[in-house]
């Protein structure tokens, strides 16, 4: 039995399904159920009422969930706590280019005045190259994207959201979007990137026309030909802008907003796991200081913007 098996128990407890809690814990459906069924062979009970569809708790399952909450929340206190002051090692840890210059400054330099015996190798590129360094183990943990592969089969751990957003010349027209991306060329973000995989799938569902002029793989290449006046491009809007990024016009985009994931990949049951975790906790605490929608480790949105 692992402290995973019993966070997918408490998935599914909560979202009162299989399916759904798949979602939620970046699994296949087959895994979860795979997962639940030596759950329950360990503990020797029957926890769900798989005769129903969707399966539901038994009793001996709605007796359970006060249990696993109690062990995943001792858990989770072994890394929030004063003993981790003296934390020593090394960490190879890889970012997405779009981050590197913004929020990682803040977060390399929280973990250098809280754990002065961490040293952390740091190493550029785009998700799928990070997260092919993760698999290969020549990187410890990676910060990336939203992983958009079909079975994803790292652990993940997202922190925070950052809306796609419409960026316009500071002298741009007070026009709808629409009206934007018609008068301007386009600037995209290369389809390389899974963050530039997510704004074509959005441009395609709104139906938004554009006319491409050039397309770039760095987000301040992108807002400094958009500050210059040379056209409009769609991108995530950063938490933590770099010092002296050029000012440009942000616009809501049409419809439901969107948003790109950040959060860190490993393999599982990493031997650097401490420090990982210890990684993790002080992102989403730099992400709560700068007031973003940071992502507590079920997965939810632990604080929204007001």
């Amino acid at each position: 039995m692992s402290i995973r098996d019993l966070k997918t128990f408490l998935a599914i407890a909560n979202a009162g399904s299989f399916v759904a809690a798949a979602r939620t814990v970046y699994r296949t459906q087959s895994a979860v159920t795979a997962q639940m069924q030596a759950l329950e062979e360990q503990l020797g009970l029957t926890l769900f009422d798989r005769s129903t569809r969707p399966p539901t708790l038994t009793d001996e399952g709605r007796s359970f969930v006060p249990k696993a909450l109690n062990v995943v929340a001792e858990y989770e206190r072994l890394f929030s706590e004063p003993q981790t002051e003296h934390l020593r090692g090394n960490l190879r840890l890889g970012v997405v280019p779009s981050v590197i210059t913004g929020m990682t400054p803040r977060v390399l330099v929280m973990l250098r005045d809280r754990y002065p015996g961490l040293h952390v190798e740091l190493a550029m590129g785009l998700s799928a190259e990070l997260v092919e360094r993760v698999r290969r183990n020549l990187l410890d943990v990676a910060l990336v994207s939203d992983p958009l592969e079909k079975g994803f089969s790292l652990k993940w751990s997202p922190f925070l959201r950052e809306p796609l957003v419409l960026v316009a010349p500071i002298d741009a027209p007070a026009l709808p979007v629409q009206d934007l991306l018609e008068k301007y060329p386009f600037i995209r973000y290369t389809r390389h990137a899974w963050v530039g995989q997510l704004i074509e799938k959005q441009l395609k569902q709104q139906k938004l026309k554009v006319r491409e002029t050039m397309m770039l793989d760095t987000l301040e290449a992108i807002i400094g030909m958009v500050h210059a006046g040379i056209g409009v491009s769609i991108v995530p809007m950063r938490l933590i802008e770099p010092a002296g990024s050029p000012p440009v016009r942000r616009l809501t985009l049409p419809g439901p907003t969107v948003y790109r994931t950040l959060g860190l990949v490993e393999l599982q049951d990493h031997p650097k796991s401490t420090l990982t975790a210890t990684l993790l906790s002080v992102l989403q605490t730099v992400a709560e200081q700068a007031g973003g929608a940071a992502i507590a480790a079920s997965g939810r949105s632990a604080r929204r913007r007001t």
